[in-house]
């Protein structure tokens, strides 16, 4: 059986692990095909700052779902100094690049077992331009007209990019994509004025890098509503009772009409208030007229008064751990408000800062170095600069630099080099595009649907190209979910006895 991964990101890093898991006895031919000279960190995983550190404990970004300590094992293993072995714990956090090396030697040690095992593995690199079924299989075309005939073609090219609504790229001072930042940030005098366009944690972590390279100009951070990404709680127990997969499912199973946004709403606060929040809590927290730093320190505050049971740790688990479940099947008007109302502050609770860097935001705030601006409108090339306009400010900077995550229905749905790619999969019939960005895709299995809307066995995505499908697509822990489902669809689908490899792995 032969299993052509497209891509190789953490993504496919995420997949290659489920396979190894689901497929290991059997008589696999891996081929990976990516054109970088990198394999498995993507870009916010390659060497940078130490500053520059990951945002989840160990449990929650290991690559093995069956064994929580994973990670935590590996950095105790081969700590070099950068990380001491302890500090990987709900407070404090290794490098960004650190944790791309357990990518990288996880990997490598779990393709060398996979070898010894009798698997052939293959890495290819060459660019994606094509990719179409053949039958009950499918044909990878290659850039230069070569093609590898596959049983599975598994799409992992990674995320989108191009977001740039004012129109500034080629501008020598617009910094489009900040990581590494490291390299992407060392052309910044150290007193220009600097406008980051964006309030997550790719904004924190690019306002961390100028304070690491002894930064002295003013750094502002500006976005539509200027929620930053929300401070970490100390790790505390409990469990979703109320909105668990199984309730959710069973919910959906036995309702005879389609789920809508308000009961989400209505499963997630009686989830919060079962947990211990008061109607004011959960107000504070999904309110957005508290914004910025004043949000900020707010819930810093708050961290000293958690309950033995954290209502919102307990509530955003609730909500990452069924959105695979009542996403798919919101309609489209529901999955619309949910962008405008939610989808903010989503990305704020499931993608939160540690402590220390809240600390450090608000001692750089204190000092008067930074300030964060909502009601972003626009921004524009000057003779000097950049002038950017939000609510009642317009704010002159030295250097604009791109830290958005744009909403779904606002980003690009192509990922960056796979425009080939998607055109193909629209021409041939092999995909079918969605009316919320990407490809749509069966959403238990991952199996690209077809122009006539039938899961297709020999094509699967994982990762941005679903967007649409599913709303939650990025961090490591989604990503080792529907890696389980992908390889579980694979595994079902393929014969247990050795299969024999399809002819030729390059055909002309």
């Amino acid at each position: 059986m032969r299993i052509c991964v497209v891509g190789g990101g953490t993504a496919a890093a995420c997949l290659v692990m489920a396979l190894a898991r689901a497929l290991g006895s059997r008589d696999v031919d891996l081929v990976i095909v990516e054109p970088s000279d990198h394999l498995w960190r993507g870009r916010a995983y390659r060497m940078d700052r130490d500053e520059i550190v990951v945002n989840a404990p160990p449990a929650m970004m290991t690559l093995d779902p069956n064994d929580p300590e994973h990670a935590q094992r590996w950095l105790a293993r081969h700590h070099d100094g950068s990380c001491a072995s302890e500090l990987w714990t709900q407070e404090v956090f290794p490098p960004r690049h650190v944790y791309g090396r357990y990518l990288e030697e996880s990997l490598s040690q779990t393709l060398d077992g996979l070898t010894a095992a009798g698997w052939s593995v293959t890495w290819l690199r060459r660019r994606v331009v094509s990719v179409a079924p053949d039958g009950d299989k499918a044909l990878v075309g290659l850039e230069g007209g070569a093609t590898v005939p596959c049983d599975h073609a598994v799409l992992c090219v990674g995320d989108p990019s191009g977001y740039d609504p004012y129109k500034l790229a080629g501008h020598p001072s617009y910094i489009s994509r900040p990581y590494p930042v490291a390299a992407t940030l060392d052309t910044v005098h150290p007193s220009a004025s600097v406008a980051v366009i964006g309030c997550g944690l790719t904004a924190v972590d690019t306002v961390l890098g100028l304070r690491a390279q002894r930064h002295q100009g003013r750094i502002t951070l500006l976005s539509r509503d200027g929620i930053l990404a929300a401070v970490r709680r100390p790790r505390q127990g409990g469990r979703p009772t109320v909105m668990t997969p199984e309730t959710v499912r069973d919910r959906l199973e036995r309702s005879s009409s389609p789920p809508r946004l308000s009961m989400v709403a209505a499963l997630a606060r009686a989830e919060a208030l079962l947990a211990g929040a008061t109607p004011g809590q959960i107000a504070a927290e999904t309110t957005m007229a508290d914004w910025g730093l004043r949000r900020v320190r707010r819930q810093l505050a708050d961290r000293e008064h958690v309950r033995d049971v954290d209502w919102l740790q307990v509530t955003t688990w609730a909500l990452i751990t069924t959105v695979h479940h009542w996403w798919p099947t919101l309609p489209r008007s529901d999955r619309r408000q949910f962008f405008r109302r939610y989808h903010r502050l989503w990305a704020s609770f499931t993608s939160p800062m540690p402590a220390a860097t809240a600390g450090t935001l608000v001692e750089m705030a204190d000092s008067g170095q930074l300030r964060v601006l909502r009601g972003l409108e626009d921004v524009t090339p000057t003779k000097r600069g950049f002038l950017v306009m939000a609510q009642h400010h317009a704010v002159e900077a030295d250097v604009v630099i791109a830290a958005a995550t744009a909403a779904p229905t606002d980003r690009p749905a192509t990922p960056a080099g796979a425009h080939e790619l998607m055109d193909s999969l629209i021409r041939n019939g092999g995909g079918q595009r969605h009316p919320d960005g990407g490809l749509r895709v069966q959403p238990e299995t991952g199996r690209l649907v077809d122009r006539s809307g039938r899961p297709q066995r020999s094509l699967l995505a994982l990762g941005y190209l679903t967007s649409g499908t599913h709303y939650y697509m990025s961090g490591v822990p989604m990503l080792v979910w529907r890696s389980e489902a992908i390889a579980a669809a694979i595994a079902a689908d393929s014969p247990t006895s050795a299969a024999s490899a399809p002819p030729g792995l390059l055909t002309p």
